[in-house]
């Protein structure tokens, strides 16, 4: 499914490039590295954007970090990013499960905060559904997704005023092991997360920023 869609999606993303790839790089105030966080943040920026968060997650995570009364470490998954989709996505799953796996080693007692933007989002939920060990994903306080590829239609975490799945759309009832800690945000016609024909809705998702963090306050509690 996700070969045969990927012309659009690179034909899409094209067009994408100049509202993405010259944004500057965003990077969120961080805990003492010598010290446990209460809270990890791990971010997946979007296709064709910069190395670090993004023009979307950075924000988020420099409110996240300034808004949660707990300590936050916010980090960006190193993966490409790039329209080798398949083989980008892997890279960034491969990445966020070891950046899990590491914290968890180090600082048992941290929760994690998991955030992705359009392909982002995708490493996200690839990584939920086929990489991280049970005991991780009950590490996990909040999933943040926006603009989602792999969104799925009627899922109860799901805020979105469209009811169409996204391009690579996932079987429903994939994420039911976060379902609880998960808000999908999907703007109506977005190319991607709803399979419609504006890319100006997959770019319009700052004004959920502070509803994803206070989600995130929530449930990190």
């Amino acid at each position: 499914m996700r070969k045969r869609k990927m012309a659009t999606l690179v034909a899409a993303g094209a067009v994408t490039v100049g509202g993405l790839a010259v944004a500057p790089l965003t990077f969120a105030a961080e805990a003492p590295r010598n010290e446990c966080a209460d809270v990890q943040l791990l971010g997946a920026r979007g296709t064709t954007e910069r190395p670090g968060f993004g023009v979307l997650i950075g924000p988020l995570a420099d409110r996240i970090v300034g808004d949660l009364p707990q300590t936050v470490r916010a980090t960006p998954v190193d993966y490409p990013a790039n329209f080798n989709y398949n083989a980008s996505v892997r890279q960034g799953v491969a990445d966020l499960t070891e950046k899990m796996e590491d914290t968890a080693a180090a600082c048992p007692q941290t929760t994690f905060v998991l955030a992705g933007y359009s392909q982002g989002a995708d490493v996200v939920g690839d990584a939920i559904t086929g990489e991280l060990s049970d005991e991780l994903v009950g590490k996990i306080s909040s999933v943040i997704l926006f603009g989602d590829p792999t969104f799925t239609a009627g899922e109860d975490f799901n805020v979105t005023d469209g009811n169409r799945s996204g391009i690579f759309a996932r079987r429903a009832g994939s994420l039911d092991a976060v379902a609880d800690r998960t808000r999908s945000f999907c703007n109506r016609n977005d190319r991607f997360c709803q399979g419609g024909t504006s890319l100006a809705a997959h770019l319009d998702y700052n004004k959920f920023i502070q509803q994803a963090t206070d989600f995130a306050a929530e449930n990190a509690g």
